[in-house]
């Protein structure tokens, strides 16, 4: 009979260590303690169900990869040449690049035909890069990085409308700010409240 404990420890390890992760950013993401990532990958213990079908989300693998002595699973995507994970990071870097290569060529177009707000094409390329990478990384960030990227966004978007309305109309509409703050305390909570329902 094969020891199943063991063996989950074991493919947990492998898995983690494909996605290029340590054992406290794998914790970080499922809110537990690096000290628990380590007891699952020891086989001291193991994460209850719930959890393990997580993991298995998390590392688009089945229960049955989880638990199979000769996973060919675990070495699939370095066949393939890398992990999803790596994939996303690099489709969210081209995507922000491409926004900062239409406020190049927007700034480009304002200067010829003498805009002053040319300048406000940089300025609106931030929330938008910010934006693009929180939604295409959404599954690898975690929640701190995401809401840090949310939170960029949203004051450098107020940021913008601040100096587009006082560039082109000079009206100086600082009351915008205000909005900020009850959209911040709403993120905060989102975040909080996504992290205590993977707790129950």
């Amino acid at each position: 009979m094969k020891d199943v404990k063991a063996i989950v420890a074991k493919n947990l390890a492998v898995l983690r260590k494909q996605k290029g992760l340590t054992q406290a950013e794998l914790a970080e993401r499922f809110n537990y303690s690096d000290k628990a990532v380590s007891r699952w990958e020891h086989g001291d213990t193991l994460p209850d169900i719930n959890v393990l079908c997580e993991l298995c989300e998390f590392y688009d693998i089945t229960m049955n990869d989880l638990v199979a002595s000769d996973c060919s699973i675990l070495n699939s995507e370095e066949e393939k040449g890398g992990s999803p994970d790596i994939y996303r990071v690099w489709l969210g870097i081209l995507s922000a690049a491409v926004v900062w290569l239409l406020a190049t060529v927007w700034f480009s177009y304002s200067i010829l035909a003498y805009s002053k707000a040319y300048w406000l094409a940089f300025v609106w390329a931030l929330p938008v890069s910010c934006a693009l990478m929180s939604y295409v990384c959404r599954s690898i960030f975690g929640w701190i990085t995401k809401f840090i990227l949310n939170s960029v966004s949203v004051w450098s978007t107020i940021a913008s409308m601040f100096l587009h309305v006082l560039v082109t109309s000079s009206a100086n509409l600082w009351v915008v700010f205000l909005i900020g703050v009850p959209t911040q305390v709403l993120i905060f909570l989102w975040y909080k409240m996504k992290n205590y329902k993977k707790k129950l």
